[in-house]
């Protein structure tokens, strides 16, 4: 029963990691969370531009639905704690989302580094519609409505939302192009084994040589 939950919730390679590791893998990335959340950011016209859905993506592909919920909404909580702001309104639930579907969209049987990065971006164009476009900016909307009700006074949603998505759709570039570069990088060398799975043949027959990985 947990063997098979295991399976839902992580991907195989986290799965078959020790309890110590998997901690030490979740607090390398929360702490990243927190620091792209909180500490880092590039000011452009009209928007700053931060790279926390870079993080949360990859958590949750890296590592499966589980782990990148966990790397969204605890980045983003403690990030408020160390940086706090006037009223938190739990934006860390929609990241965590974000690593959560792309963790889940990882688990779609597409092999081969084709498939690979077609799941990549089945994720990232998911989560840029429902996410960025949809949720992030209902919640957003509801909090400056709530609590700074004259920053949307005269505005209904779509009026913010068409505004809203100008600044976001360059800043889900940027982080679209920081996962690209990435996953070039893991993909290319099969580093620590993370797609293994996907990359060589499960009957053994391999795509390129399929070395020996140690997780454990």
């Amino acid at each position: 029963m947990l063997s098979k939950l295991s399976n839902v919730v992580f991907t195989r390679y986290f799965a078959s990691l020790s309890a110590a590791k998997k901690v030490a893998y979740l607090a390398v990335f929360i702490a990243l969370s927190v620091v792209v959340n909180s500490f880092i950011e590039i000011s452009a016209p009209s928007t700053k531009i931060t790279f926390t859905y870079f993080v949360c993506f990859l958590a949750g592909f890296l590592l499966g639905p589980l782990p990148g919920f966990l790397v969204g909404f605890l980045g983003d909580a403690i990030g408020f704690l160390l940086v706090p702001q006037e009223v938190y309104w739990f934006f860390g639930l929609t990241l965590g989302l974000f690593g959560m579907i792309a963790g889940f969209v990882r688990k779609i049987p597409l092999r081969g580094r084709a498939g690979v990065f077609g799941k990549a971006v089945i994720a990232l164009v998911i989560n840029y519609l429902f996410i960025t476009c949809f949720v992030n900016s209902l919640v957003n909307y509801s909090y400056l409505y709530i609590f700074l009700p004259h920053v949307v006074e005269g505005k209904t949603f779509w009026i913010y939302l068409s505004g809203r998505l100008v600044t976001q759709t360059i800043v889900y570039a940027v982080n679209v192009a920081a996962v690209a570069v990435v996953l070039s990088v893991f993909v290319t060398t099969n580093l620590f084994g993370l797609f293994r799975d996907e990359l060589y043949a499960r009957t053994g027959e391999a795509v390129g040589h399929r070395p020996e990985v140690k997780t454990s």
